[in-house]
């Protein structure tokens, strides 16, 4: 992705963020806001989730939160922030296609609260030194309330594209249609492979 796509990106969920807070009316810190914003640009990207170190991709989300108290702090936080990020990012964009799955969209999101809050936790412990207390905290606090903004952005992706980039990007993980990649990438979204025990 280059660096004007990236920027695209940004002012695109930028606006998209600031309109679905409005709509829904909540309230979160501008640094929490430019979190959210980055997060949603980040996981357009499949390096997303390769940049974070993981070297199990096959690991469940719980597997990998059991497996995180084992590790050495700075570690076990790159652990933490990989579960929070991508549960929110799930159970938000693709919030739709947890009622085909067995398993509940409040477990997910209950593991994504729980691992941004034990991240929280590292940070007061002051074992790890990103200064992002404030963030994780409403990340944590208000993990609904941004579920459902993230949600509602995916909602309003429709209009933008012809033929709506969320549909598309959700076919795409179904059917791995070389077609739909192809669409993908022309609207400048690198597709992200979600771990496989979500649609299950």
């Amino acid at each position: 992705m280059t660096y004007l796509e990236t920027k695209h990106l940004l002012e695109y969920f930028k606006e998209a963020v600031e309109n679905a807070r409005s709509r829904l009316k909540v309230d979160i810190s501008e640094n929490t806001e430019f979190y959210l914003v980055d997060l949603l640009s980040r996981y357009t990207d499949v390096k997303a989730l390769s940049d974070q170190a993981i070297e199990n991709k096959t690991q469940t989300f719980a597997e990998l939160y059991l497996k995180s108290q084992g590790e050495t702090h700075g570690r076990r936080a790159l652990i933490l922030k990989y579960i929070g990020d991508t549960t929110l990012f799930l159970t938000g964009y693709f919030s739709d296609s947890f009622e085909r799955s067995l398993v509940d969209i409040d477990y997910y999101a209950s593991l994504g609260r729980s691992s941004y809050r034990d991240l929280l936790d590292l940070l007061a412990a002051r074992v790890i030194q990103w200064k992002l207390d404030e963030v994780f905290d409403e990340l944590s606090e208000k993990y609904t309330d941004l579920m459902d903004v993230i949600a509602e952005v995916a909602a309003s992706d429709g209009p933008r594209h012809a033929e709506g980039l969320l549909r598309l990007y959700e076919r795409w993980l179904r059917t791995k249609s070389k077609r739909d990649e192809a669409l993908l990438r022309k609207k400048g979204v690198i597709p992200l492979e979600i771990p496989p025990e979500v649609f299950h």
